[in-house]
């Protein structure tokens, strides 16, 4: 039976593997638009107190345009991949084109049973000129690899899969069962992905731990080293601002009501709002920790405890910006038909990202506060994504904790609770019973602003690569390995 430090050396030996994979998975483009028609989740609301979400009831054939992501390549080359090494492996699609790949060491239905997730879909290249590197080329450049979906988040599908090809090599006996599962359509909001999959197939992903995207970038501090481990993520829904005006000719615009001139209003009391405060998350008892802070962090003074650590980390401050309020920015503009013409209709798409206590309806409500006093507008909002946790207090976290330690060979590491305050996958899982975090983590030594995540120039550190590997060969020993 090979021991821990077998398998931390086979991970160092397949290093150059686990690079080339990730090149390979960048190489493919994968790009999701989003141009579908998103299906609600969940299908009947929030839930009430004590009561837990639902598995997300899932429309694939909705009616819209074509939907994009063509993952489905990608999923055949890691099943292709796994299937070279003796590894189980399938592609559950979803829609054309769309891949789902799932990989399963260990006897199906032991326990424990961990669940290794990632996405394969990339958000689109806007302008390929502000670009360095090709976008696509997986070029390796200053130490890292550069391209879209590097990032966010194939070097993590590499890593994972690499994690399992080294247990399967040497012969690791498992006492439950590991599955590793790569989906489509995360960018977009799950439909064809882990939502089409929680709900076609929730026997495949129902867990005891499961691991993902969203955490692990590491807090370098005059105290020592931190990594907080995401627990949550903050809830995603889309604002849809309809603005309308009256049209005339353009040669004689002072007859018309601009609709593009009324939204000039709108844009600026959506720049100007200020949101509610709130450090109820857990995160914010751990500022000692996070960034030396002495005094008790409340809504009245989190501002001020920002700006200060902004002076020295403003990656963190931006954080715990955004952990500690909702948010809301015009990320869409569509208006007019043609250029002559005046405007007649307008629409304004927020992005907005809400704390776990604010519902779709809280969001109604201050945006019509905010623009109900102008004629002819009206808001629709859609929630896309609800914000769940999986409890920081689970001896789960003890095994990423000594995995951590681990993989990157330290031991004078701290760890925090903290919120992912974009969305995962991972919010499909946590209601079938999986405590799941947002958390691989990054090379002590990395910067995480480098990384460019849905920026141009998105790329990952290579040391990064090899310490997911790491982390997640020596989580799979912690947690699921046959240990004499």
């Amino acid at each position: 039976m090979p021991t821990l430090s077998d398998l931390l050396q086979q991970v160092e030996a397949a290093r150059q593997e686990a690079i080339e994979l990730t090149q390979a998975l960048v190489r493919i483009p994968s790009v999701n638009t989003g141009r579908h028609n998103e299906p609600p989740w969940p299908p009947t609301g929030r839930p009430a107190d004590g009561e837990s979400y639902p598995v997300p009831i899932v429309n694939y054939d909705a009616t819209g345009s074509v939907p994009t992501g063509d993952e489905l390549p990608a999923a055949e080359l890691l099943r292709e991949r796994f299937a070279a090494e003796g590894i189980d492996a399938a592609v559950y699609q979803s829609g054309e084109n769309r891949g789902n790949v799932v990989a399963r060491m260990g006897t199906q239905g032991a326990r424990p049973k961990l669940l290794l997730m990632s996405h394969l879909d990339v958000v689109p290249v806007e302008d390929r000129s502000q670009w360095t590197h090709d976008p696509f080329g997986a070029e390796i450049a200053e130490g890292r690899l550069w391209g879209r979906g590097s990032a966010d988040m194939k070097c993590i599908a590499a890593a994972q899969a690499m994690a399992m090809i080294v247990c399967k090599r040497a012969g690791l006996p498992l006492k439950g069962e590991v599955v590793y599962a790569s989906c489509a359509d995360e960018e977009s909001g799950g439909a064809y992905g882990f939502g089409w999959m929680t709900q076609h197939y929730p026997e495949i992903l129902r867990a005891d731990y499961a691991v993902n995207e969203g955490g692990g970038a590491p807090i370098r501090t005059p105290d020592g080293l931190i990594y907080p481990i995401n627990t949550g993520e903050k809830g995603r829904l889309e604002a849809r601002i309809y603005i309308t005006g009256r049209g005339y000719h353009a040669s004689q615009p002072w007859r018309a009501d601009n609709a593009i001139y009324k939204a000039e209003e709108v844009i600026r009391r959506i720049r100007t709002y200020q949101p509610e405060i709130s450090t109820d998350i857990d995160l914010f008892r751990h500022l000692d920790t996070l960034a030396g802070v002495t005094e008790e962090v409340t809504n009245e003074n989190i501002d001020r405890i920002i700006a200060d650590i902004a002076s020295t980390n403003e990656n963190l401050a931006s954080f715990l910006r955004a952990a500690s309020r909702m948010t809301w920015v015009a990320s869409m503009i569509n208006a007019g038909v043609k250029s002559n013409s005046v405007a007649e209709k307008c629409q304004i798409t927020c992005d907005v990202r809400t704390l776990p206590h604010q519902s779709p309806a809280y969001v109604q409500q201050e945006l019509e506060k905010l623009l109900g006093d102008l004629s002819g507008v009206q808001v629709e909002v859609i929630e896309t994504s609800v914000s769940n946790a999986s409890p920081f207090d689970h001896p789960f976290t003890d095994h990423v904790m000594a995995a951590t330690r681990t993989a990157i060979g330290r031991d004078d590491v701290q760890f925090t609770p903290g919120i992912t305050v974009g969305f995962t996958d991972s919010r499909f899982v946590r209601p079938l019973g999986n405590i799941a975090f947002g958390f691989m983590p990054g090379h002590p030594d990395s910067d995480p602003s480098k990384s460019g995540a849905h920026n141009i120039n998105e790329s990952i550190d290579l040391e990064t690569i090899n310490t997911m590997a790491r982390f997640i060969v020596t989580l799979i020993w912690e947690t699921v390995a046959q240990q004499d």
